[in-house]
């Protein structure tokens, strides 16, 4: 096998085997401490994100994204009341 492959079939069983360990051996607590770590680290790897992003690149960042799509929900969200839904 070529050095590609092994990482591959390495990810891959580490994937698994780390979804089965959340699922069968941790317990409810630790579980949801993991789900708040990852939260974390996913919030500040946004915020990395989002102070990058205007240096590299003339788009919009993630929260400008966020504010516009949550704009349209709103939107949306009146237009389907004005029609009685």
């Amino acid at each position: 096998m070529n050095t590609i492959t092994k990482i591959a079939v390495a990810l891959g069983v580490c994937i698994v085997g780390g979804n089965l360990v959340f699922r069968y051996v941790l317990n409810d607590d630790q579980r949801n401490q993991m789900r708040a770590a990852n939260k974390e680290l996913t919030d500040a790897l946004r915020e990395v994100e989002d102070t990058i992003s205007p240096l590299v690149s003339d788009g919009p960042t993630r929260a400008e994204e966020r504010a516009a799509a949550e704009a349209n929900r709103a939107r949306t969200k009146q237009q389907w009341a004005a029609i009685g839904y």
